[in-house]
């Protein structure tokens, strides 16, 4: 029976001391981590046992290798299987001979003759929006959604120099006109499309913090060039696009902007659609997104 007790209390010693060891060790490679970062002599710096701590350093991790690698092999495989899904939405869009109908910029003066003329030809768009203008024009934007259309997101500065300025500022921006939108019309949307694209500026740590804030990127594939011609000559460039999109076998996205010369001519462009056949489509958080790859192109603005 004694002898049982003492092999217990040597048991209880021997945990005791391994336990001790592995304290100290710890401490020293905590130690040793903050002296590097803080340039100072390891021999002369110690940690007390109570201040270790097994969490990551935020502000350390951010600009670590490590998570960068992290980011790009997660963005990587999101990357491949978005384009996945996007080749199967394509071939269900090519069955319904879909096509896109995008504006950028809205609500505005305008937007109300744009839907009536929308509405005349019976077709479907997706409104990417900014907040200070919904807030400006909320009867177009009720309408908007009672009628049908697909509701999106297009920031709050529409100003690249804010919107891009740190990794979280595009996920800001969506979040503050994602908060407008739902407060107009009840509907929660993760569509979102950045001031002039998504390339450059949006880079890497922007994209992953907007994935992981649950948004999706959409960009486009026919640029109507409109925002540029404002003219009439904006409708035969979109036009050639769409064509060439039909030759290559994919479902034409076209970016257009609310704006009074693109309505002006928007009759001849959707005469155009219907006389092809074309079936105007909404997009929804559901349909993959048709997004810029980086591929070494996108770079921070400063």
């Amino acid at each position: 029976m004694k002898r049982s007790r003492r092999i217990n209390i040597r048991g209880k010693i021997v945990v005791t001391f391994l336990l001790t060891i592995m304290m100290v060790l710890l401490s020293g490679l905590v130690g040793s981590h903050e002296d590097k970062a803080k340039g100072s002599d390891p021999a002369i710096h110690t940690t007390p046992l109570e201040a270790l701590s097994f969490s990551f350093e935020p502000a350390a991790f951010a600009d670590s290798p490590l998570r960068h690698s992290i980011i790009e092999k997660e963005m990587q495989e999101k990357e491949i299987a978005g384009h996945k899904a996007a080749a199967k939405q394509n071939e269900a869009d090519q069955r319904e001979n879909a096509i896109y109908l995008t504006f950028d910029d809205g609500p505005s003066s305008v937007s109300t003759q744009l839907l009536d003329i929308l509405d005349e030809y019976k077709m479907k768009a997706t409104f990417f929006m900014l907040g200070p203008n919904m807030e400006r024009y909320p009867k177009a934007v009720k309408r908007m959604h009672q009628d049908g259309y697909g509701l999106a997101l297009h920031g709050i500065s529409h100003s690249a120099k804010k919107i891009y300025s740190s990794p979280a500022a595009p996920v800001e921006e969506m979040a503050k006109d994602q908060e407008i939108l739902e407060n107009l019309t009840g509907v929660h949307t993760k569509l979102i499309r950045l001031p002039y694209g998504s390339i450059p500026y949006l880079t890497e740590d922007m994209r992953y913090l907007l994935d992981q804030n649950d948004f999706n990127i959409w960009d486009w594939n026919v640029d109507s060039r409109d925002w540029e011609l404002r003219s009439k000559r904006y409708v035969q460039h979109t036009i050639y696009e769409i064509q060439q999109m039909e030759h290559s076998g994919e479902t034409p996205i076209i970016l257009l902007h609310d704006i009074p010369k693109t309505v002006q001519y928007l009759p001849e462009l959707l005469s155009y659609i219907k006389k092809q056949g074309y079936k105007t489509k909404v997009l929804t958080n559901d349909i993959p997104p048709v997004t810029f790859p980086c591929k070494g192109r996108c770079h921070p603005i400063n």
